[in-house]
């Protein structure tokens, strides 16, 4: 997983009701859709800012699919 499927979620987090549009990150690959983090943490455990991956992408994949 790369950043770049984080950073999506960035826009969406800094706005209130505001959200992503599913059919945008419906034209990635599916291997770089936030849903497609297995939640293995390699990634949060060098994250510099110690931020909860993993969580986080399941979080946002659950908003996009809901």
């Amino acid at each position: 997983m790369r950043c770049a499927e984080l950073s999506l979620r960035n826009p969406e987090a800094g706005r209130r009701g505001g959200f992503i549009p599913s059919m945008f990150v419906g034209t990635l690959p599916e291997d770089k859709r936030p849903s497609a983090c297995i939640g293995c943490g390699s990634c949060a455990a060098v994250c510099p800012q110690q931020i909860d991956i993993p969580g986080t992408l399941a979080e946002f994949a659950e908003r996009l699919a809901g």
